[in-house]
């Protein structure tokens, strides 16, 4: 679920970005939850995240940047799913596409070696898949935020408004 939002900045492009890049430079060091993202002076992607938690549910904003007055408007989508697939469907679904192929390999006539060695690799895969998941699922799942922790970064670092 998207939500437009219109935010005005009393600085122009050029500077917003600016301001805005030296902040993610600093940002790009720290460890905790903070807004990370790039752009240019005509429009930006930010996103609420921790970097060691990529969980696919992060808050995102991605607007335009246009010269509006003697500041910037900036127009865009601010969304946060609230569905996270894990990593370790893609995991699954990629590796039974490969055990897939190694099973129509029994089908033709191909040597038994390359037989063994093409399944042994899907089933080596799948457990190391049975691993992730088994350890993903020990983990502790911290709140990845809301979109107004966008909002109070953008009010806070460039004066950003809705308007």
């Amino acid at each position: 679920m998207a939500q437009s939002v219109t935010l005005y900045s009393p600085l122009d492009p050029v500077a917003l970005a600016t301001k805005l890049k030296a902040v993610m430079e600093v940002n790009g060091k720290r460890t905790d939850w903070h807004v990370r993202g790039k752009g240019t002076q005509f429009d930006m992607s930010l996103t609420y995240m921790k970097p060691s938690q990529d969980l696919g549910t992060e808050p995102k904003f991605n607007a335009v940047m246009e010269s509006h007055g003697e500041g910037t408007l900036i127009t865009g989508k601010l969304s946060q799913s609230k569905i996270a697939i894990p990593f370790w469907v893609y995991w699954f679904v990629g590796v039974g596409v490969f055990y897939l192929f190694a099973l129509s390999l029994w089908f033709l006539d191909t040597p038994l070696l390359a037989r063994l060695i093409f399944l042994s690799f899907p089933t080596f895969m799948f457990f190391i898949g049975l691993r992730i998941a088994a350890h993903s699922r020990k983990q502790i799942r911290e709140d990845p935020g809301t979109p107004q922790h966008i909002l109070d970064f953008l009010a806070e670092t460039v004066d950003a408004r809705p308007i």
